[in-house]
């Protein structure tokens, strides 16, 4: 019985290096128009974070959660503190997470080449906590502009999971689409 009760007591400890919990954040920032500097209001900027594991072909990234928000009537966006929980078995959390920022009629910040940020450029594709940045999104101009555009919008691939954490984005991606043409999210994706 007292066998029994160690390797318990082992199994537990070893079972708790499993448990992921991680604060992320704050962010926040203002999303300007290139051409003049005024603010766009209700950009979508979404954040996703990553957990890492070793497999034989190297370090895998793993999605693990997403937040997003809307910039305010100023372009400004706020993500307070985010904490994730999670229970994996030899993974760590990546420490950097992906961005994704996106109005309608303006170029996809990170994907579009023409968008940019205050970051450095090996920077641009994460937000640094507690640093306030800028990022500058230029007006597309034409139909062919922004349906290219649609393909520069940043996010996971394969992960259907992400639809119900960036309702934002989703609902924004299509608009857009429906605006040159195209089928909405939804219709497009059979949901």
């Amino acid at each position: 019985m007292r066998n029994k009760s160690i390797l318990v007591a082992i199994a537990i400890l070893m079972m708790s290096g499993c448990a992921l919990p991680r604060t992320f954040g704050p962010y926040s920032g203002k999303v300007v128009d290139a051409e003049n500097n005024e603010p766009i209001e209700e950009a979508v900027v979404a954040v996703w974070y990553y957990t890492k594991s070793s497999s034989m072909g190297g370090t895998v990234g793993r999605f693990a959660d997403a937040i997003e928000t809307t910039t305010n009537a100023n372009g400004e966006f706020s993500i307070p503190t985010h904490s994730v929980y999670l229970f994996k078995i030899l993974e760590w959390w990546d420490d950097k997470n992906s961005v994704s920022i996106f109005k309608p009629g303006y170029a996809a910040y990170p994907g579009n080449f023409k968008a940019y940020s205050s970051l450095k450029k090996e920077q641009s594709y994460s937000i640094p906590e507690n640093e306030y940045i800028m990022v500058y999104l230029p007006k597309l101009m034409t139909v062919k502009e922004r349906k290219d555009n649609l393909y520069d919008i940043e996010i996971p691939g394969g992960v259907d999971i992400l639809n119900d954490e960036i309702p934002n984005l989703r609902r924004l991606e299509s608009e857009e689409r429906f605006n040159v043409g195209l089928q909405p999210y939804k219709e497009w994706r059979k949901e």
